[in-house]
């Protein structure tokens, strides 16, 4: 007979909260029985060791080397929620791109926020990026280089990061008129409905910012020795292309691409076989799941015709699920959005979004010491 223990014990033992040892009984990682009494809930002592052994035999991550603490009032997290100016970001999502953007930037409700294209501006910038065969992310890269060497640069990160975003749709190949998330969208497709113009915004609200993220602290690097705002958001441009940043929904892209050919089990088990990372699944932050997830996933199954995409998406993360002791993040639903959006795989979503957060990081830098950030060698 099966010696069995309480959530208490169970949870000591995987090194997990309660919250995340009832995920692994959904997931169907862990069994659970009822006690006599009909309340108290028992787990399989053996059960539990041998999925924790599972988790030990994995060396940890190394922590970064270098830990940075800023103090700010424009974003928080925790292990299960993200705001922005104290507002749980799901219930930001339908208030639209411009207006959380607008939020972030300043401290009050947001507001409307009408933006317009400014003609002379977007044309500087195309002229730049015609010049050369760039990549869409190369070409937002180009564009801040041509906005920051303009007659009247942009003189906080707000208007910076809003001048860029007006133009990005229209350097990307989409049209002048619309809120960004739906010029965005026509750049890739000609006729978006709706429901796949607002999948699209509300991506680009739950990836607005992510406090102090590799290329965020970039930009307060370059803001801390005073670089004008549009160079500062180039140096969060040239960190976010980074696979390991945002580029990341691009790979998950090619999970969903592959389960949609040959089905969910077998392509998660081909990367796990071949002792590669599940791309879309972890987070080093959102131990109980990263709350981004689902408002996303919810408006990509709101599009028609993402039926599949969506189900197979759900067919990865239920496999996953049995396989690896990790949840689905924001880069997995944003590699959904690519699919069933039928967007190029390096559509620069992410970096479009990340805008308005690097706006808002910039400006809030201003007000610290300048020239704080100095790293220290060591001899090898």
């Amino acid at each position: 007979m099966a010696t069995m223990i309480g959530a208490t014990e169970a949870a000591r033992l995987l090194g997990v909260t309660k919250p995340t040892l009832y995920a692994y009984v959904s997931r169907g990682l862990v069994e659970r029985r009822t006690a006599v009494d009909g309340r108290t809930s028992l787990y399989p002592r053996e059960q539990i060791e041998a999925l924790a052994g599972r988790r030990r035999d994995r060396a940890p991550a190394e922590r970064p080397s270098i830990d940075v603490q800023i103090a700010s009032a424009i974003t928080q997290l925790d292990d299960e929620m993200l705001r922005y100016r104290g507002h749980e970001v799901g219930r930001l999502v339908d208030l639209g791109y411009e207006r959380v953007a607008e939020l972030l930037w300043a401290t009050d409700e947001p507001a409307a926020a009408p933006w317009s294209v400014d003609r002379a501006q977007l044309d500087r910038c195309l002229d730049v990026v015609r010049a050369v065969d760039a990549t869409a992310l190369e070409a937002l890269s180009l564009s801040a280089a041509a906005l920051a060497s303009a007659p009247d640069p942009a003189r906080s990160g707000a208007a910076a990061a809003r001048r860029l975003a007006t133009v990005a749709p229209s350097v990307l190949g989409g049209p002048r008129r619309g809120s960004i998330a739906e010029r965005l969208t026509r750049a890739w497709r000609a006729r978006p409905g709706a429901e796949l113009v607002a999948a699209v915004d509300a991506a680009l609200v739950l990836l607005a910012d992510h406090e102090l993220a590799s290329s965020t602290l970039a930009v307060r690097v370059a803001a801390s020795v005073r670089s004008d705002a549009c160079s500062a958001l180039q140096a969060g441009l040239a960190v976010v292309a980074g696979p390991l940043h945002g580029g990341a929904s691009a790979t998950a892209a090619e999970l969903i691409d592959r389960a949609l050919d040959g089905g969910a089990t077998a392509a998660v088990a081909d990367v796990l076989e071949r002792g590669e990372r599940l791309p879309g699944f972890g987070h080093s932050v959102y131990r109980r799941g990263d709350p981004r997830v689902v408002p996303l996933l919810d408006a990509i199954r709101a599009v028609p015709g993402a039926d599949e995409v969506a189900a197979t998406t759900d067919a990865v993360i239920a496999e996953a699920g049995r396989r690896i002791a990790h949840l689905p993040n924001i880069d997995l639903a944003l590699g959904a959005l690519l699919v069933a959006g039928e967007f190029p795989r390096d559509a620069p979503l992410f970096a479009v979004a990340r805008l308005a957060g690097w706006g808002a990081h910039y400006d809030e830098e201003l007000t610290e010491r300048p020239v704080r950030f100095r790293g220290l060698t060591r001899l090898r």
